[in-house]
C-alpha cells in the first residue's frame, strides 16, 4: 500500500471523526435551546406617572431600577409643570410649583408670563428633565414631558388674566373652570412651553391634559364630586370669547340669561326643601335648553376653543420634531358622564394625536361612579332614585358593574378596562396608539376597595385584550404599593413580554 492511500484513509477517518462531533455538537446545542426559555418578546410601551420630588432625591436612579425590574417599566411620565402639590410630591405648606424643567425665554414671546412666573422655585436650580433623561436613556427609558394643566388654584397673580370669566362678569379662579382657551396669552404660553421642552430637551414626546369641560356641564356638577360646584361659575364670558361668539353668531346675551336659569334650576334642585319641578327635573332642564338654545351653542364653543389648542400642541411639536410622539391623558369623567362622553370625541382626536392615554382607574372608578351619580341626582336626573339611575348609565355606557350599594367597596371590574380600551381603539379608527391609564393604589375613601397585585395584573390583561398598544401606570408612583405594582410585572411575564 502506498504512502499516499495511507495518509488518504487517515485523512478519511478523521474527517469522520470530526463531523460526528459536530452532529453531535449540534444535537446538544438544539436540545439545550429547547429546554432553555424563549426570549422576552419586544415590549410594549410600559409608562409610568412620577412625581418631580421623587426624581429630585439623591438615590433617584434607584427607583429608575426598581420601577423597571419590578414593572417593566420603559416609559416616563413625570409631572414635569405643576402648581400642585400632591402630583409635585412636596408638602403644602411650603409648595409653589411651576416648572420643574429650565424656561428658556426665546420661546415665550407670545405670553406676558415671566421666568419667574413660571419656574419652580422648590428645588433651587436643578433641573428634573436635564437630570432624568440620561438616567433613564441608560436604562433603555423613554422619557416624555407631562403638562397636567392646574385649574385648582391661580398659582400666582400674573395668572390672574389667563383665566376664564363666569357669566356673572368675575374671574373663575378654581377647578373646574381654568385659564382660557381662546386667551392668547394663554395660549401663548401652552404653545412656548411645548416648543421648550421639544427644542431643549431629548424628550420622547408629550402629553397634555385638560381635567375639565364647558360651562353648561360644571354648572350641573357633572362629574365626580361635583355637589359642590358652584352653578353660578359657568364659562368663558371673556373678551376673547365674546369675540368668537360675536364671529360664530352666537347671541353671548341669550347664553348669560340662560345660564342664569341653570344656576336658579341647581340652586333650587339643591335646597333640602326644594319642590320637585311640576313636570320634573328632566323636563325643566330640557326646557331651559330649548328656550335657550345658545347654552349647547356656547358649550360646543368651549369644546371647539380646547380641540384648536389640541391641535395647535401637536402642529408645534411636530414641526419641531416630526418623531416626537404627542399624546392626550382623558379626564376619568369620561368613564361616568354621557354628557363628557359625548364632547370628548375619540375620531377627530385622532387627526392630530400619535397616542391617547384614557384614564381608566378601575379600583376608585366604584366610588367616583357613585359620586357622580349623587352628583347630577340632584338636578338633571333627579326624577329617579339613585341605586336605579345608576343601573341606567351602566346601559348608557355599556357597562356591567356592581349594583349602587357595593360599587364603592367593589370598584370597577377588569371588563370595564377593556370595554373602554376597546371603545377608545374603535373610534379611533385603529389610526392611533391606545395607552390605558392603569389604577395602581389610586387613593380612595375609606371604606372603598383597596388595590391589589392581582387587580393591577388583571386589568394589564384586560387593556391588552381590549387593543391597548401599551399602559400607563397611574397615577402617582410615590403613592404605590411596591407589592401591589409588582401586578404589572406579573401581567407582562404571562404574555411574554418580561
Amino acid at each position: 500500500m502506498s504512502a499516499l492511500s495511507s495518509e488518504r484513509r487517515t485523512f478519511l477517518k478523521n474527517t469522520a471523526v470530526l463531523g460526528a462531533a459536530a452532529a453531535l455538537s449540534r444535537a446538544t446545542k438544539l436540545a439545550a435551546a429547547a429546554e432553555a426559555p424563549a426570549p422576552a418578546k419586544p415590549a410594549p410601551t410600559i409608562g409610568i406617572q412620577v412625581n418631580v420630588a421623587a426624581l429630585a432625591q439623591p438615590d433617584f436612579e434607584k427607583g429608575l431600577d426598581d420601577m423597571k425590574a419590578r414593572a417593566g417599566v420603559n416609559a416616563l411620565f413625570p409631572f414635569i409643570y405643576t402648581y400642585v402639590n400632591r402630583t409635585a410630591g412636596f408638602p403644602a405648606a411650603t409648595f409653589r410649583g411651576g416648572n420643574f424643567a429650565m424656561p428658556h425665554m426665546q420661546y415665550y414671546k407670545n405670553t406676558s408670563l415671566t421666568f419667574a412666573d413660571m419656574r419652580s422655585p422648590d428645588i433651587g436650580d436643578m433641573d428634573i428633565l436635564a437630570r432624568t433623561i440620561p438616567a433613564a436613556k441608560q436604562r433603555g427609558i423613554k422619557t416624555f414631558a407631562w403638562v397636567l394643566e392646574d385649574n385648582e388654584h391661580v398659582p400666582l397673580p400674573a395668572w390672574s388674566p389667563l383665566y376664564e370669566v363666569d357669566f356673572h362678569g368675575n374671574r373663575a379662579q378654581h377647578h373646574p373652570s381654568g385659564p382660557c382657551y381662546n386667551n392668547p396669552d394663554y395660549t401663548g404660553f401652552v404653545l412656548g412651553l411645548m416648543e421648550d421642552y421639544s427644542r431643549s430637551y431629548d424628550i420622547d414626546g408629550v402629553m397634555w391634559s385638560s381635567e375639565r369641560q364647558g360651562g353648561l356641564f360644571n354648572a350641573l356638577g357633572a362629574y365626580h364630586n361635583g355637589q359642590g360646584s358652584d352653578p353660578g361659575q359657568a364659562t368663558c364670558f371673556c373678551e376673547f370669547c365674546l369675540a368668537r361668539a360675536k364671529k360664530s353668531g352666537i347671541d353671548a346675551e341669550r347664553a348669560r340669561a340662560g345660564f342664569g336659569e341653570i344656576e336658579k334650576y341647581v340652586r333650587a334642585g339643591r335646597a333640602r326643601n326644594a319642590v320637585r319641578p311640576r313636570d320634573g327635573y328632566f323636563v325643566e332642564f330640557f326646557r331651559i335648553l330649548l328656550n335657550y338654545p345658545e347654552l349647547l351653542a356656547w358649550e360646543k364653543m368651549w369644546i371647539d376653543s380646547r380641540a384648536d389648542l389640541m391641535a395647535g400642541i401637536y402642529q408645534k411639536v411636530k414641526s419641531v420634531n416630526p418623531k416626537l410622539q404627542v399624546g392626550w391623558h382623558i379626564w376619568h369623567v369620561m368613564s361616568f358622564s354621557p354628557f363628557h362622553r359625548a364632547e370628548l370625541d375619540y375620531a377627530p382626536m385622532a387627526k392630530y394625536s400619535d397616542y391617547i392615554k384614557p384614564v381608566l382607574y378601575a379600583n376608585c372608578a366604584g366610588d367616583r361612579m357613585k359620586s357622580f351619580t349623587n352628583s347630577v341626582a340632584q338636578n338633571v336626573f333627579g326624577d329617579v332614585p339613585d341605586a336605579p339611575m345608576l343601573d341606567v348609565y351602566y346601559d348608557m355606557l355599556n357597562y356591567q358593574e356592581a349594583a349602587y350599594d357595593e360599587v364603592s367597596q367593589k370598584g370597577f371590574s377588569s371588563d370595564y378596562v377593556k370595554r373602554e380600551t376597546q371603545r377608545c381603539f374603535d373610534d379611533a379608527g385603529g389610526k392611533v396608539e391606545v395607552w390605558p391609564g392603569i389604577d395602581v393604589n389610586v387613593p380612595v375613601p375609606r371604606g372603598a376597595s383597596q388595590r391589589t397585585a392581582a387587580g393591577v395584573k388583571s386589568d394589564m390583561l384586560a387593556a391588552f385584550a381590549g387593543g391597548a398598544t401599551g399602559v400607563v401606570l397611574s397615577r402617582i408612583y410615590s403613592e404605590m404599593d411596591p407589592t401591589v405594582l409588582a401586578g404589572a410585572g406579573d401581567a407582562l411575564r404571562e404574555l411574554g413580554y418580561m
